[in-house]
């Protein structure tokens, strides 16, 4: 059964009057192949956008402990959209709504841009949000999300892409072989005593929102338990001496809240190639949806899965390359 089938126009209209907006009838979906995620039209006010959260993911527990993150962050004058309350919410839930088996809640829309070639200013802004997000994480209680770890997010996730229909039985040995000897690289990796805090878990450039005061960060789905460079990685790139001047702007910032040793920036290659492996499971395990046989048609394709093989191959270089530096 299609996860989001009931999600059809009048139930947004319908979710938005339930919670007392007058919604013109016209909407736009917006970018997100996890959950449903649209900006609704008002009568006279500004737009507001509804997040329907995918079923069987995330139960009602664990949506709320995000919000209540989000909420500490903005607390902490950290910017991030907060969700709005409700005046119609799930028992117990003040932002928290439902409609049918999909948990939905309302943010305020706020009109930002994306771009990813970052100046050294706008670096050092990012870095003194994110130095006060992991500020509030270090002292944020999860019980509901998950810790990030090879074995959750690497081995794990193996008997599956090795049981995909798509995988050619010729590749699957060699492919094998590779998977495990890159996870067993990154477990030696994550054997050090790297402090686990509370991470955005997707910071990624399509999660920042920049406005005229400075980036805003966007979409805790993600939210988990994890070394602090898990939300670091993905925002320096180009050569050795260009991130080098990125990485000086960003931690100017962030060490003004709380203090990171560059060293643990050695995770990049571990954190990636498990981002990798997880990636290519979600894929997978979405792949029945029409949308994502659509953004992925590769998948199904011999040369997806020779490119994934090559790919293990390069982060088993690069990490046994790492073990050398370390």
């Amino acid at each position: 059964m299609k996860p989001f089938s009931h999600l059809l126009p009048q139930t947004l209209i319908d979710v938005a009057r339930a919670q007392g907006f007058q919604p013109t009838g016209v909407f736009y979906p917006l970018n997100s192949y996890e959950n449903r995620v649209y900006e609704i039209q008002l009568e006279g006010a500004a737009p507001i956008v509804a997040k329907f959260y995918r079923p069987g993911r995330w139960d009602a527990p664990a949506i709320a402990e995000e919000q209540r993150f989000t909420r500490a962050a903005a607390k902490a004058r950290i910017p991030v959209i907060e969700p709005l309350t409700l005046q119609s919410p799930l028992e117990g839930y003040g932002s928290l709504g439902k409609t049918g088996e999909i948990s939905y809640a309302l943010f305020p829309k706020f009109r930002g841009r994306q771009h990813s070639d970052y100046s050294l200013e706008e670096l050092e802004l990012l870095g003194r949000s994110l130095g006060r997000l992991h500020k509030v994480g270090e002292s944020f209680e999860t019980r509901q999300r998950n810790t990030l770890s090879p074995q959750s997010f690497g081995v794990d996730n193996l008997p599956f892409l090795l049981g995909q229909p798509f995988l050619p039985a010729d590749l699957r040995p060699n492919l094998e072989a590779a998977l495990n000897r890159a996870t067993s690289l990154v477990e030696a990796h994550f054997s050090a005593e790297v402090p686990a805090l509370v991470v955005h878990g997707d910071c990624h450039h399509g999660n920042i929102l920049w406005g005229r005061d400075g980036p805003v960060l966007l979409d805790f789905d993600d939210m988990m338990a994890a070394p602090a460079a898990q939300d670091l990685w993905m925002l320096f790139h180009g050569e050795e001496d260009e991130q080098r001047a990125q990485r000086q702007a960003f931690f100017q910032g962030y060490r003004l809240f709380r203090p990171f040793d560059e060293s643990e920036l050695y995770l990049a290659e571990p954190l990636r190639t498990l981002r990798l492996i997880h990636h290519a499971a979600w894929v997978g395990r979405r792949y029945q949806e029409e949308i994502f046989q659509r953004a992925f048609p590769y998948y199904r394709e011999r040369r997806h899965w020779e490119e994934f093989l090559q790919t293990m191959k390069e982060q088993i270089a690069l990490l046994q390359e790492l073990d050398d530096i370390v």
